[in-house]
């Protein structure tokens, strides 16, 4: 997916003046938080022609915090920690947030009950970027939580008539592992990719059209490989849902 390219029309061209104020929930991990101020800002100065910002609050949470929480089971502290950063966020005045990875969207409505401004569902991103491509049966691949759990897959299917397949058993559980013991600490290695690589050739085997990148590491780990099936960097579709809400368009 290349950033941008759909937003870049001067006709969205918003003055500076005029763009909304946003909030990023990251941390998790903070290599792709990277990656979302990145990819906004350079959207926003690519539209405008000049280095024109957007007024972006972060609010970076503790990853280890997190995963501890994740290995406990415990969710709702999980969602504590989200929804404290949220509302830190919502009392600078944006107007919009988003919480930078897949798997905190398992508390997604929780966070977004308790909020006055709009909390960006990854996940409607990602249908974005299969409905304009005509896909309608993919893979998913993120952490076991992303794979498992209902709150993305069943966003997908019952929202936007998506379906996802996932790898087995087995893979899901290695996913997982590569993703908490290696990406999350940034260790991109070739096994990890090797690992990612086979699963999305038996997804394609299977009858997958394309496959969701559904872990905001996946897309760094892949860069510059070569797979059989269309690639949905989840961050990307992210973050272009983010820029049209900042200039307005969403």
């Amino acid at each position: 997916m290349n950033l941008g390219s759909t937003i870049e029309s001067p006709a969205l061209r918003t003055s500076a003046a005029a763009l909304r104020k946003f909030g990023l929930i990251g941390g998790t991990s903070w290599r792709s938080t990277v990656e979302y101020y990145s990819a906004i800002n350079g959207a926003i100065n690519r539209l405008h022609g000049d280095n024109t910002n957007p007024r972006l609050n972060v609010a970076s949470v503790d990853q280890r915090r997190i995963h501890k929480a994740q290995s406990e089971d415990d969710w709702e502290a999980i969602s504590d920690i989200l929804r404290d950063a949220a509302l830190e966020l919502q009392l600078t005045g944006v107007e919009g947030l988003a919480l930078c990875a897949n798997t905190p969207h398992k508390v997604f409505d929780a966070i977004q009950a308790e909020l006055h401004v709009p909390l960006l569902h990854i996940g409607d991103a990602v249908a974005r970027e299969c409905a304009g491509n005509g896909w309608n049966d993919v893979g998913l691949l993120g952490t076991r939580f992303t794979m498992e759990d209902g709150f993305l897959r069943d966003r997908l299917r019952h929202r936007h008539g998506i379906r996802t397949r996932v790898p087995a058993g087995p893979a899901r559980r290695a996913i997982h592992r590569c993703v908490i013991d290696k990406l999350s600490v940034g260790d991109f290695d070739d096994e990890a990719r090797a690992l990612l690589g086979d699963q999305i050739e038996k997804l394609a085997a299977a009858g997958a059209e394309a496959v969701v990148l559904g872990c905001t590491e996946f897309p760094l780990l892949m860069e510059g490989s070569s797979c059989s099936l269309p690639l949905i960097d989840s961050l990307a579709c992210h973050c272009d849902q983010i820029v049209r809400f900042i200039i307005g368009e969403a």
